[in-house]
């Protein structure tokens, strides 16, 4: 009788005898299974075993350090990238992951070394520009924030992340029309953004277009109620004069 064929369900990956008996490219299988049904832990369990049977496999680590961002273990995370980093040098992916790490550690600065170092191996993704956008937003630096993300809607006019962000940095700079500009194709692409309505509510309200901004708020609590957004509709009222 041929032996029973390998099932990823059946793996343990406490079991000590797995290397003889399992293959690497099953084991990462069965990782990912677990990262897709949100199981994150039980996911990094198998990529360690799966790391064990082949370390110098970068895909192993890579996986390992997704699921550690999404346990918010961004230090770990960067480890885990480090390694691959030093496996497959010229994976763009893994220096936009590494820097998403950095950018939740605060640290803009190494995120944005890593967000160069993206867009020079692939100088034609959007999302290296959108990346590095956000850290010179978050060092206030937003003149650069626009200009890279100038390039990601270049390269993707339809990246409504892209009109987002460049609108946030506009109003930042008090360029409130410039910011509507960007909000309203932000809502074109995505119309069911709250985000974007409340964002494009903030910018009438410093235009002194309190109905506007009124009609915005009531449209984002509508697709998302959350007290800063009853907050903002009721400055807004107060400013018309509307107290009731």
């Amino acid at each position: 009788m041929p032996p029973r064929k390998k099932n990823p369900s059946d793996f343990d990956p406490n079991h000590e005898e797995y290397p003889d008996s399992y293959n690497y490219d099953l084991i990462v299988s069965l990782g990912l299974s677990h990262y897709k049904r949100g199981e994150y832990q039980q996911a990094i369990d198998v990529f360690d075993s799966a790391i064990k049977l082949n370390p110098n496999d970068a895909i192993g680590y890579g996986h390992r350090g997704f699921c550690y961002v999404e346990l918010g273990q961004y230090q770990r995370a960067i480890e885990d990238y480090d390694k691959r980093i030093r496996l497959d040098p010229n994976n763009t992916w893994t220096y936009n992951s590494r820097g998403k790490s950095y950018d939740n550690l605060g640290q803009y600065q190494r995120a944005i070394e890593d967000y160069d170092k993206a867009i020079e191996l692939d100088p034609n993704n959007a999302i290296g520009y959108q990346n590095r956008g956000y850290s010179y937003r978050r060092l206030g630096q937003y003149q650069q924030a626009i200009e890279d993300y100038d390039k990601a809607i270049e390269l993707d006019p339809n990246y409504a992340l892209g009109y987002r962000s460049r609108g946030f940095s506009y109003q930042r700079l008090g360029q409130n029309e410039r910011a509507i500009e960007d909000y309203d194709k932000a809502i074109e692409q995505d119309p069911n953004s709250a985000i974007d309505y409340h964002n494009r509510g903030y910018s009438y309200d410093n235009l002194g277009q309190y109905q506007r901004a009124i009609e915005d708020y009531d449209k984002a609590i509508e697709l998302d109620p959350n007290a800063n957004r009853y907050g903002a509709r009721g400055n807004s009222y107060r400013n018309l004069g509307q107290y009731q």
